[in-house]
């Protein structure tokens, strides 16, 4: 049985437990408030092309034994297009022209591009930077950007190559001249909404 100075106590406990409790909740609550918030914000696609292949081409070629200076051309089709308006009839084309220092198995090459989008798109070309990385033989190449022009200016793009086939075996005689690409994963064209 409690004493009376048991009760007292055993009531202030519960009522600041609860005090603390609810604040907690409450603090809780304002934090997935803040956090759906935080997700509303950020990158946001406004452009995405399921579709993507092409080739790159390679001078004065990759090689097996070590990395030197290349200058690559990266041409391809977009198809499967969708904006923020819908799926866009047609293809569009990627052209990208880039240099670094590369092998067989290790691409690091830097340039700019254009992407003319579907003409149903209603969009100016957007022109830009890209970076293209490729870190082992049996890896994807990724590829990442930025617009600097035209449609999209500012937005950051994206996608994934996976080579098919290739010209050259990588030997000194035999350079990698040529590839043959498709996508893993789609082009797309992300705006900050900050």
């Amino acid at each position: 049985m409690f004493n009376a100075k048991q009760s007292v106590r055993a009531a202030l406990f519960t009522l600041t437990t609860g005090t603390v409790l609810a604040a907690s909740l409450a603090g809780a609550g304002a934090g997935a408030a803040q956090a759906d918030q935080g997700s509303a914000r950020g990158f946001s696609s406004v452009e995405s092309c399921t579709g993507v292949s092409g080739s790159i081409s390679w001078q004065p070629g990759l090689l097996k034994t070590g990395a030197r200076t290349e200058r690559a051309v990266l041409t391809g089709s977009l198809t499967g297009c969708s904006g923020v308006n819908g799926a866009q009839a047609g293809t569009g084309t990627v052209t990208a022209v880039l240099s670094g220092r590369s092998s067989a198995a290790s691409v690091a090459e830097t340039g700019t591009m254009t992407i003319n989008w579907p003409a149903s798109a209603g969009l100016n070309p957007s022109n830009g930077t890209v970076t293209v990385r490729r870190a082992a033989v049996d890896q994807p190449f990724t590829v990442s950007g930025s617009v600097t022009s035209g449609a999209f200016t500012g937005a950051a793009l994206s996608t994934s190559l996976s080579a098919t086939t290739q010209t050259g075996t990588g030997s000194r005689r035999h350079p990698v001249v040529r590839q043959q690409f498709v996508n893993t994963l789609p082009l797309t064209a992300r705006v900050n909404l900050g």
